[in-house]
């Protein structure tokens, strides 16, 4: 399978990066398979669940890890290979799909934690 190259600037100067996914994608359907179809879910399986784990943070370092996983999840970029577009197209799935489950979840969980809870 043909690599292409992708011109990446840092700075003044150009780099050129080789795009990783198209060597995880399976020629055919476009989508990862084998062990790259496993790497990629297990990715998204550890994002997803850093999103909704501390989506009720409260210590600084939870705070930060649901930071990233939320910037993760809610940038659209492909530039980087692994990025949450990438892995969602790579297994199939549609990003914004996913996106709007887990914003969903999210906000179910933060619905769920302001309600009291009665005691009869």
């Amino acid at each position: 399978m043909a690599c292409e190259n992708i011109e990446v600037r840092k700075g003044s100067e150009s780099v050129f990066a080789t795009s990783v996914i198209e060597e995880l994608l399976d020629g055919n359907k476009g989508y990862a398979s084998g062990p790259e179809r496993g790497l990629l879910s297990a990715l998204l399986f550890d994002g997803v669940q850093a999103y909704i784990h501390y989506a009720l943070a409260s210590s600084p370092k939870e705070k930060t890890r649901y930071a990233e996983a939320f910037s993760w999840v809610m940038d659209t970029g492909v530039e980087y290979a692994f990025s949450f577009n990438n892995v969602c197209e790579a297994l199939g799935l549609n990003p914004d799909y996913v996106r709007f489950g887990l914003a969903n979840a999210s906000t179910s969980l933060l619905v769920e934690a302001g309600k009291s809870r009665r005691n009869f």
